[in-house]
């Protein structure tokens, strides 16, 4: 019995958190504004936006130390770093490909456009 009070309790809190903001929004606000697939696909367009660019960052300290061991003469070493540049080039073009499916798929629907992700 104690955990099903619980239940009640938390359930309620949130209702109670979460109403202020709920009455909070202008009426008719959601008619206006983009329609739901519009705002999926931004929210999924910010997603791989915010990844590439911690791929890009990923990939540029990757090539800094890579050319620091260089000129360091550990050319070895330097030459490992090889596969972790491979890999980070991979993920940007799969990020690039999502970008375009994302794009395919509410082309029709959502006048909104796709983001253009920099290349490394």
């Amino acid at each position: 019995m104690g955990t099903a009070r619980r239940r009640v309790a938390a359930a309620a809190a949130l209702v109670a958190l979460t109403l202020p903001v709920v009455a909070a929004a202008p009426v008719g606000a959601e008619a206006h504004g983009a329609p739901p697939v519009c705002a999926r696909a931004q929210a999924q367009w910010a997603r791989v936006v915010a990844s590439n660019t911690r791929v890009k960052a990923a990939f540029e300290r990757a090539s800094a130390l890579q050319a620091q061991l260089n000129r360091a003469g550990r050319t070895q070493l330097g030459h490992r770093l090889d596969t972790r540049l491979q890999y980070l080039q991979s993920l940007h073009t799969a990020l690039v490909a999502r970008v375009a499916l994302i794009a395919a798929r509410v082309q029709s629907r959502c006048s909104a456009q796709p983001p253009v992700l920099p290349g490394l």
